[in-house]
């Protein structure tokens, strides 16, 4: 990665910028989640499931941006672990509803910590409020998302 002080004169496009923090965030995250003995992926999935139990397990490989076997394969060892518990889709038998049990719970919990503890460091050197960075990202989800469903 490029040297800090280089970093202000920077003139890549936004998804160098985007890949950059996405690294950063990995390298800022990881220790943490090295210590709970979960990957960086399987972290996506808890979390997603943190902030939506219940979803089924189709729906959360969707929108962590992972394939179903991959999905599939990280759930399973999530289980093995006893983070999560699989339930059976009373709609579809085929599927599963994914639950954190209380184990999990606690993990998620302790990683919001350092999330909050990131997301104020870049806010405070930015200086600007987490709510209004948090509109313009979302603005700048939402504009991409529209591009590519034309």
């Amino acid at each position: 990665m490029q040297k800090i002080k280089d970093m202000d004169n920077m003139s890549y496009y936004l998804n160098c910028y985007i890949l950059i923090l996405n690294k950063a965030h990995q390298a800022f995250i990881n220790p943490y989640l090295k210590e709970k003995d979960i990957s960086y992926n399987q972290y996506g999935l808890i979390l997603h499931i943190y902030h939506d139990e219940g979803s089924i397990q189709g729906n959360i490989a969707s929108a962590c941006g992972t394939d179903k076997c991959g999905a599939s394969r990280s759930l399973r060892i999530l289980e093995d672990k006893k983070l999560i518990i699989k339930k059976i889709d009373e709609n579809n038998r085929r599927s599963y509803k994914l639950f954190l049990t209380e184990k999990g719970k606690k993990i998620v919990e302790d990683m919001i910590e350092k999330e909050i503890q990131w997301e104020d460091h870049i806010c405070k050197k930015m200086n600007i409020e987490k709510d209004e960075l948090f509109k313009m990202l979302n603005k700048a989800c939402i504009s991409s998302l529209e591009l590519i469903s034309l």
